[in-house]
């Protein structure tokens, strides 16, 4: 009677094993995730600007300045491009100025009233934080704002202007000598978010 027992055990071993060994019993692996940190650092630089060496403007007479106002574009088409380049990282801004000299020849003439204009021209640079250049400024002695920046565009990344609009505007003079006159235009950046935008249209 026992014996018949132990052969009915070892038969239902059997039909578990070949379950098993069938695919019809499925044991589900445990998931396990890990995590890793990554860093970076990324280290500001400067902010400088950069303007062309030299604006030419065509020759005039005696004769045209005698008879009137004369109102001459630059003519430099190449290298005219105002520059700022502004690597800090900070978004702070800037206001970019200008003034000039008197505009002299060798013999101490001024052409008197003349003055440069500063018209601004296309973007040459795409840049989506650029500021907007969009007044003409008429340069006198002191510094005046040509463009500055905003909370809407900072000035981050290269930004470039082609000067290549720039006037320069002589009032009729009856005395006005001959001669090679020439004059300077020095450009100021000045770092920080101004209060507003440069928008003056000042006349010297």
């Amino acid at each position: 009677m026992s014996k018949k027992r132990w052969i009915g055990g070892i038969a239902f071993a059997g039909l578990l094993v070949g379950s098993l060994t069938t695919g019809s019993v499925v044991l589900a692996a445990d998931e396990d995730t890990g995590t890793t940190n990554t860093s970076v650092t990324v280290t500001g630089g400067t902010i400088g600007l950069s303007a062309p060496s030299a604006l030419a403007f065509p020759g005039v007479t005696v004769e045209s300045i005698v008879k009137g106002n004369l109102n001459d574009p630059v003519t430099t088409a190449d290298s005219s491009l105002l520059t700022v380049s502004d690597f800090r990282g900070t978004g702070a801004g800037y206001t970019v100025s200008a003034k000039e000299s008197p505009i002299t020849n060798g013999s101490g003439a001024t052409l008197k009233g003349a003055f440069v204009q500063m018209v601004p021209d296309t973007l040459v640079t795409p840049n989506a934080a650029a500021p907007a250049w969009t007044k003409s400024v008429d340069l006198t002695t002191s510094d005046q704002p040509l463009f500055a920046t905003s909370t809407g565009q900072d000035g981050g990344g290269i930004t470039s202007y082609d000067l290549n609009k720039v006037t320069l505007d002589v009032p009729e003079d009856n005395d006005v000598k001959a001669g090679n006159y020439s004059g300077v235009i020095t450009f100021t950046l000045t770092p920080g978010q101004p209060a507003q935008a440069a928008t003056s249209n000042p006349v010297p």
